[in-house]
Formats: C-alpha cells, structure tokens, sequence
C-alpha cells in the first residue's frame, strides 16, 4: 500500500531492483507503471495477447482490441516504452530526450509491440468509461488513437522533467480527453481475473485511481522487436541512486494509517469495540504443528473486570459527590476532592479518548487496539481503592474485611494468570481437555486439535 518512493527507499525488497535506475525518463525508455490507489491490491499497467471477447455478457459489444488490465505481479508484460509520435525509432537516443509535462507521447507494449490505445466503446464493466486497449489493425472504421498526454501532478512548474518513482502522473488521452484510470473491478476468466482499466472523461482532480507513477525504468538500447524483447527479459544494471528523506517517509506511512481501509473487514479475528469491554474475543497468534501449544491474546478476566468495576465505581462516586456539592454537603475534604478529579481526568478520560474513536473507525479492528485504553482502566484501580478505604469506608472492621478482600482479589489475579498462562506463553502444551476446561467464554477461540 505504500508508494513506489517509500519501498524503494528501505534496503532490500523494491529498492534492489530500481537502485541506479535512470532517474529522468525520456523517449525510447522502457517503463513499468504502478497504479498509487493500492487498491483492491497494488498493480501495474499491463497487457497480453489476449483479445477482449466480441460480446461482453448483456450483449454489448467490444472492440475486440488487445486486453489492458492492471496486474497484481511482477510481470514482463508489464514493460512499455515510451515513445515519441515524431519518431518511429524506440530506443533511447544520445542525449537522452527526457519526457516533461504536458508532452504527447505514445506508450508501446514492449512484449507484443502495440500501442496502448482507447476509443468511444464501453469498457466491460464500467460503461460509463471507456475501454483501454492495444490497438490492432482490422482494416475497418475504427482509426488508432494512440496520443497520451503526460500530467505530472506533483510538478514543481510546467517545465518538470517525468522522474522515475518520484513524479506522479496522469495519462491524459489526446482524442477523447479521458484520464486512463484503474476502475477497482475485476475481469472474469477470459480477463484472468486481472483488475480493470478505463478511459475516464469525466474524471477531475487527482484521485489515486487515475495516477500512475514509473517503478521499473531502463535507457532502451535495442532496435529490433526481438532484441528488445531480451533487453526486456535482463535486470537493469545501472548506477544512480536516490533516497527519500526520513520525514517524507515517516509522514507518508501516518498519514495511509489514518486514511486506509480495509477492503476485507471480516477477518477471522476481528471484533468490535463492544466485545472488547467483555473481553468477548481472543487472538490465536500461534500453535504449533505437532502438538495443542498455542498463544493466544487473552487478557487476565479478573483484571478486566476489575477494571471495569474500578471505572463503574469513580463514575457512581463522582456523580454522588457532585450532588451532594450542589446542596453544599461537602463528604470529603477538598484536597482529597481534587486529586479525585486528577485520577479521573487522567484516567477515565484517558480511556475515552483511546476508546471511543473506535464506534467511528471503518478499519478491521481488532482486541489489541483496545490495549491503551485498558492500560489507562487499570491505572485509576489504585485510587478508586484507596479513596474507598480511606474516605467511603469509616469502621475500623468493615477497613480490615476490605483489607482481606483486596488480599483475596489479588490472590485470584495471580491464580487466573497461571492458569492462562500456558495459553500466554505457549508452554507447555495442554491436553484436549485442560484447553477446553480454559474456553471459560464460548467467543473464545482456543483451538484443540482433533
């Protein structure tokens, strides 16, 4: 989900195979081209020898031109090049000739040599765009319309050069002025469940959908379709290099945690705020593939609880002191009313704000989230117990029963902690029926081997 720019800034993965690519692309580069959107999946400009059918299911015809779709692999049919409708030559030449915004271009599928192409006939599953294909020459009415205009959104002025991974672009069609734009659906088997691509006229702005930027970008050398299929088929090996600052990163990857949603919320863990408060839900993070030794994420239910009651108990407390105040009967002195108001302030209201956002948020969620907010639940335990001993509880006797059930409370802390403790710590491994005497909640999902 993260841009071409921030992966391949980090050692390994992306950035082994863009390190030392050229940086400005120019006519004759070869290119592929990633999609920003990363959704449904990440996916990059593609095309195959594949046709569209001649009838789409509803009975709407089609061009029955080359298929272009976005796919979700590394692929060598996601190369094209970038070509310049003046020349009819497809390789880079000395000097490079860099691209800059507002230039026509033409983009060739490298592996079958066509040219990416749309016209005024409905896409296949979005018939208010157009279809995107490579165009074939049936000797009938339908003329190729292969212009392109490059718009570098991120353009710093109108004479910016086209960048590799850095700029981001839209491809503009020059006939029918439709944005070349990733629709999200997916094609059915003659498509090969790849991701639909349309021509958008009514598109506006910069939405992900319709911006692209250069992931992959070699200087093309080859002059013959055959050589340059195997100049296709071998790693760059080119050395120029560029990073991303760390505060360009560090602001990217806050702001796609804020801004993602899931495109699956139904995950097999996943729960919702309400079950966290009960601790209605667990976490199988782990079991081992011989014997019923898991881990689970499983809170401590007396510690829950308890947490639970502590808050239940200031809120009962505060709202009785705050009447009796109103009819000016103060119970407590007022030093002792004010660092209840602290204890309050800091931890219930700290539990709010790391709780409640969560009724609002359209992401997968699941128990850990919950976690800050229990933290600051069982901080106020301490002070709710030590005002109710200290200024709630007046005798002497009842002081020292109170005294002995904190001992017992404690007690049975320690006591559900060992018990769940295998489950915590996945050692050692239990029998069947020691995990199913653990499943003290049918939402539990402890699992036992068959």
């Amino acid at each position: 989900m993260m841009s071409s720019a921030f992966q391949s800034s980090l050692e390994g993965g992306l950035s082994r195979i863009t390190q030392g690519q050229p940086l400005e692309v120019a006519f004759g580069s070869q290119i592929t081209l990633k999609n920003t959107m990363g959704k449904p999946m990440p996916c990059w400009l593609h095309s195959h020898k594949n046709t569209y059918p001649i009838m789409y299911e509803g009975g709407r015809g089609s061009s029955h031109q080359q298929q272009v779709t976005c796919y979700p692999y590394k692929d060598v049919n996601n190369w094209w090049i970038v070509k310049s409708p003046a020349r009819q030559d497809m390789f880079v030449s000395s000097p490079p000739q860099p691209v800059k915004h507002g230039d026509i271009v033409q983009l060739v599928h490298g592996i079958t040599a066509r040219f990416l192409n749309t016209h005024d006939v409905a896409a296949p599953f979005s018939p208010y765009a157009q279809e995107i294909s490579c165009y074939i020459d049936y000797n009938i009415s339908m003329p190729a319309q292969t212009l392109w205009k490059v718009d570098i959104i991120n353009r710093e002025s109108d004479g910016d050069t086209w960048k590799t991974i850095l700029s981001e672009v839209k491809l503009l069609h020059v006939n029918t002025s439709a944005a070349l734009k990733l629709s999200g659906f997916t094609l059915p088997d003659w498509g090969f469940r790849q991701l639909e691509v349309v021509g958008d006229k009514m598109a506006k702005g910069s939405h992900p959908s319709l911006v692209w930027n250069v992931e992959e970008h070699r200087y093309g050398k080859s002059r013959e379709q055959a050589e340059r299929e195997q100049e296709l088929h071998t790693p760059v090996q080119m050395d120029v290099g560029r990073n991303l600052s760390f505060m360009a990163r560090f602001w990217e990857l806050q702001w796609k945690m804020l801004t993602m949603r899931s495109e699956s919320p139904e995950h097999k863990y996943c729960s919702a705020p309400l079950d966290w408060v009960t601790l209605d839900t667990s976490i199988a993070y782990w079991l081992h593939p011989r014997t019923t030794a898991q881990i689970q994420l499983l809170g401590n239910p007396v510690i829950w609880y308890s947490a639970n009651a502590g808050a239940i108990i200031y809120t009962v407390l505060f709202l009785f002191y705050l009447l009796r105040q109103r009819r000016r009967i103060y119970d407590i002195p007022q030093g002792a009313w004010q660092s209840f108001q602290l204890a309050g302030t800091l931890c219930l209201g700290g539990w709010a704000v790391n709780y409640l956002p969560f009724f609002l948020m359209e992401k997968t969620l699941f128990l850990y989230h919950y976690l800050p907010a229990l933290t600051l639940q069982i901080l106020l335990l301490p002070p709710v117990l030590e005002h109710v001993r200290h200024h709630v509880i007046r005798s002497d006797t009842v002081q020292n029963t109170f005294s002995a059930v904190l001992l017992v409370w404690m007690s049975s802390i320690i006591l559900t902690f060992s018990k769940l403790c295998p489950l915590t710590y996945g050692e050692p491994a239990l029998s069947p029926q020691e995990l199913r005497s653990l499943r003290w909640r049918d939402t539990w999902d402890i699992l036992i081997r068959k």
